[in-house]
């Protein structure tokens, strides 16, 4: 393994790239997210993520030179602990990350091909949507949509929350959604909308063939315009006292009733 490129400067190029990657213009600029933690940068290169390049503390490095073996053809830059500090995002720094590359898929190709697929309507919390692409992943779909008006999944947030799916299933966001929506319509894709009121329970819908489940936003749920071009609403029941569920845990518990129609179908 290659000794690391050492940088002390806040001025430095690599640095202010790095601290540009907090914001979505600079991801979107340079195609590229940042990765924070050891967990989560093992767990990204393992599923996948291509790595420009590592950035460690100067005392992570020396307790850790190992962590970098297993990829000795990737540069890695060592800084001192307080400009280490100044670049992350967490408010507790274990003293490694990294540059990936925000994968990329041909958006026509995949949902030419997609039969199960989670549609989000104008999420706004990043911890929501990392939480649904991992389960999404965990549930067999096979990719995510989000309306443009979805909070950004490259948010480091997000990414925290997919524990690496992110760099397992397609992630695409829409510019014309609805459209989109429409167009899987007529490739005998089901849309099903979770709704709280005057909706089938969901173990009563079928669910086990083609789909997409569509996600409204957390505070006023599907619109009307997913209320007109959905083929049926679903709900989930409850005994409890609670009106309602956290957005990504409703979409947990359909995309695995989905899961679970298909496999009672296939036994």
């Amino acid at each position: 393994m290659s000794e690391p490129v050492i940088i002390t400067s806040p001025s430095n190029r690599i640095i202010k790239e790095v601290r540009s990657l907090h914001d979505k213009k600079g991801r979107q600029s340079l195609k590229a997210l940042l990765l924070e933690g050891s967990r989560l940068v093992s767990d990204a290169v393992e599923s996948g993520a291509r790595i420009r390049y590592f950035v460690a503390s100067d005392s992570f490095y020396k307790k850790n030179r190992s962590f970098f073996s297993g990829w000795p053809e990737k540069k890695v830059i060592c800084v001192p602990e307080s400009l280490f500090e100044r670049i992350g995002e967490t408010r507790t720094p274990q003293g490694v990350m990294a540059v990936a590359d925000i994968p990329e898929y041909d958006p026509n190709s995949v949902l030419k091909k997609v039969r199960r697929i989670i549609a989000l309507e104008n999420l706004q919390d990043p911890g929501n949507i990392g939480t649904i692409i991992r389960s999404a992943d965990a549930c067999g779909f096979e990719a995510v949509l989000l309306s443009k008006d979805c909070a950004d999944p490259y948010n480091s947030k997000t990414i925290r929350s997919t524990m690496g799916s992110l760099f397992h299933i397609p992630v695409i966001v829409a510019e014309e959604f609805y459209r989109v929506l429409e167009e899987l319509k007529a490739n005998n894709i089901l849309l099903a909308a979770a709704h709280t009121r005057d909706a089938l329970p969901c173990w009563k819908a079928d669910l086990k063939g083609n789909v997409a489940v569509i996600i409204g936003n957390e505070g006023n749920g599907i619109t009307e315009k997913i209320m007109e071009i959905s083929d049926l609403t679903v709900m989930i029941p409850m005994e409890g006292g609670a009106e309602s569920l956290n957005a990504s845990a409703a979409a947990s518990i359909l995309m695995y009733e989905c899961m679970r129609q298909r496999e009672k179908e296939i036994l």
